[in-house]
């Protein structure tokens, strides 16, 4: 061979792995493949240690003990609730025990009932506690509290009207009203409750 040969096959030799068969991006392809396999499965590993200490965290105890602790507890709690209960509402009952027997005296709230508390005073609660949202501001077409001008068309329906409109509520060209203005209390207080505001409004 001659040296200009020699000198022509050095600078255009092709490639060894052309030569051998192999592909020239091949060690891209392999590289490419583990960076998506490693991006794909490490998102889903983690996924899936958080889903297991989140169960972990939500079990409930294995123990038999901890769990009859926890229901001895609760039901400490559930006694003490209701006796802490009876005693709330003691003095309530026995107010609304004496209203039927001091039905003459109601307007006056003069008569004692059980406990010492008068019947005036078992109105006054329910208007402090219920009434005095709508009446103390006149919301909703309420008569406003000591308002004699706004009560007299009222009281001149009759006692039995208001009764029937405090127990069972009212919705007319003057306003509305739920049930015993919305709350729990005893029919006998919340008429003791009427015959506060009106005592109040003569």
């Amino acid at each position: 061979m001659s040296a200009h040969d020699s000198k022509h096959s050095k600078g255009h030799a092709a490639p060894a792995d052309a030569s051998n068969g192999a592909l020239p991006f091949a060690p891209t392809l392999r590289k490419l493949i583990v960076i998506l396999l490693v991006g794909f499965a490490v998102p889903v590993i983690i996924l899936v240690l958080i889903a297991h200490f989140i169960a972990d965290e939500t079990a409930p105890p294995a123990s038999s003990e901890a769990v009859g602790t926890q229901v001895s507890a609760a039901s400490t709690a559930s006694t003490a609730s209701a006796a802490s209960t009876e005693q709330r509402i003691a003095p309530v009952a026995q107010a609304s025990a004496a209203a039927p027997v001091a039905a003459s005296a109601v307007a006056t709230g003069a008569a004692p009932a059980a406990g010492g508390t008068t019947v005036a005073d078992a109105g006054k609660k329910v208007y402090e506690s219920t009434c005095i949202a709508c009446h103390g501001a006149g919301v909703a077409g309420a008569p406003k509290f000591g308002d004699k001008a706004a009560w007299a068309p009222i009281i001149a329906q009759g006692m039995p009207t208001l009764y029937e409109r405090a127990l069972h509520g009212y919705t007319g060209k003057r306003g509305m009203m739920p049930p015993k203005g919305g709350s729990s209390a005893s029919d006998a207080d919340v008429k003791a409750a009427v015959d506060y505001m009106v005592a109040a409004a003569k």
